[in-house]
């Protein structure tokens, strides 16, 4: 370690050594006045200056919103996509126009290879609609995506370096896919059952999960052939949302994997999760056992109730002690 340097000033003796004492309303302005300012100014330039870059910050109606994702090009239309899609979330009922839903379509339906994350969210704005008739559409969406994802795409070139990693194109069609699932759960029609089992057999965890999910909450039947497979899966968390799938569908073929979520300790020890996403798997397994009134859960599920370490869990023990 490097000695300290001696070549400071020295420090005055004791008696110079007098307390200055700051007025009060000096000490209000240094630590709250003046920090709100410089907030204040800060977020007026970020602002400014995304209204310059991206004019982001007016409000503009779902038509031009739309527009301006048509009109635009690169990274402009996904963000005008993004855009239109959180303003239909807010009001859907704004949008929800037979002639806009048409134009939506036709977007959806026009949109360019490379364009995947403007489907993406045009594929969660017609879930937004709820419109049974987009199914056919969504679902050949989710054939075009795994299309895709075979697909060599062109690299290199003047601009090479600035176009997206092969890599990254591939996380946006698994994006995509989520999207198109969540959609189709969104509208909850059974005709979209043969394609979201279809995709319960995707490469992809993540895309098999979110398609157990989705087939849990369409109640179809039709589907528990599938998640029994998938009770099997080798991802964890893909068995998971299976066993809650069968028993949405009030089958218990997959209780025993849903009775390892009561047990804190191997909840615990589950990786990349965090604290609040234990709690709520673990309070989904305590419902479901309690919609099957499986006995075997019943004493583990009364012992939650009384001291679980999460109120979530607690709750839905105590709800679901009801059922039995």
């Amino acid at each position: 370690m490097d000695e300290p340097n001696s070549n400071h000033t020295p420090l005055p003796p004791d008696e110079d050594l007098t307390e200055v004492r700051k007025p009060a309303s000096l000490l209000v302005a240094q630590f709250f006045l003046f920090p709100l300012i410089i907030i204040g100014i800060s977020v007026g330039i970020f602002l400014f200056f995304g209204y310059l870059i991206f004019g982001t910050v007016d409000q503009k109606s779902p038509a031009q919103y739309l527009d301006r994702m048509r009109n635009g090009t690169g990274t402009q239309r996904w963000q005008a996509a993004y855009e239109l899609s959180n303003a239909v979330k807010s009001n859907p009922e704004r949008a929800h126009t037979p002639e806009f839903v048409e134009r939506v379509t036709q977007t959806y339906q026009g949109t360019a290879d490379e364009d995947i994350l403007v489907r993406a969210f045009l594929a969660q704005i017609l879930g937004e609609f709820k419109e049974v008739s987009a199914v056919p559409l969504l679902s050949e969406g989710l054939q075009r995506s795994e299309r895709l994802k075979s697909k060599e795409w062109e690299r290199g070139g003047l601009l090479g370096f600035l176009r997206p990693s092969v890599d990254q194109i591939r996380e946006e069609l698994i994006q995509e896919q989520i999207y198109t699932l969540k959609a189709l759960h969104s509208i909850g029609d059974n005709s979209a059952v043969p394609v979201v089992l279809e995709f319960g057999r995707n490469q992809e965890a993540s895309v098999r999960k979110y398609a157990a999910y989705v087939l849990g909450k369409l109640k179809d039947p039709q589907a528990i052939d599938g998640l029994r497979v998938l009770l099997n899966d080798n991802a964890e968390d893909v068995r998971w949302y299976a066993a809650l799938a069968l028993a949405e569908l009030n089958n218990s073929e997959g209780a025993e994997v849903l009775m390892k979520l009561l047990d804190r300790s191997y909840v615990d020890t589950l990786p990349d999760i965090q604290a609040e996403d234990k709690a709520v798997m673990m309070a989904n397994a305590v419902m479901a056992l309690g919609m099957l009134k499986h006995e075997p859960a019943k004493e583990k599920i009364r012992e939650l109730s009384q001291k679980a370490d999460a109120a979530t869990v607690q709750y839905a023990a105590m709800e679901a002690l009801k059922k039995f």
